[in-house]
């Protein structure tokens, strides 16, 4: 069976076979949508090179900013307001405990993009870059590059 939520066919990608109701994207879904999530962020990033890279990569991967808009626990908030501001990279980092459903290559650059984001996240960069596809390691050379303060020269998302 498919599921929407993660994509999931016959435990093709997880090992495991579930419908959406097994989902762990399912039990956390949210009424954002991927651009709204997007706006967010790069509003919050405006200035700050590494993170307006981290939200670059996320945007031209084009995975992960649909799966995390449907995933509120994963957004950082106002205490006061509620009011959605970031992502919880740290959470993202861990993609055990945040029970994100991804494939090596997927887990890789969402590692990479929260460790560009937040510094106190730790990547093992050997690990996650040997993931890489040659799409998605130009991705992240771009996007190291543009944490450098280079314009971001990749591809972004439309």
């Amino acid at each position: 069976m498919f599921c929407e939520h993660c994509g999931e066919i016959n435990g093709e990608e997880t090992g495991i076979d579930h419908d959406e109701r097994d989902c762990p994207w399912y039990a956390t879904a949210s009424d954002w949508t991927a651009d709204e999530l997007e706006s967010v962020l790069r509003l919050t990033a405006q200035g700050i090179p590494h993170r307006t890279a981290a939200v670059e990569l996320l945007a031209a991967h084009g995975v992960w900013l649909p799966r995390l808009a449907e995933r509120e626990d994963l957004m950082a908030a106002d205490g006061e307001t509620g009011e959605v501001y970031d992502l919880d990279w740290s959470a993202l980092a861990d993609p055990t405990g945040a029970e994100l459903v991804a494939t090596g290559s997927e887990l890789g650059v969402l590692a990479i993009a929260a460790s560009l984001a937040d510094s106190s996240v730790s990547v093992r960069l050997g690990h996650a870059l040997g993931s890489l596809d040659a799409t998605n390691l130009g991705r992240v050379l771009t996007a190291i590059a543009a944490a450098n303060g280079r314009p971001w020269t990749g591809e972004r998302r439309v």
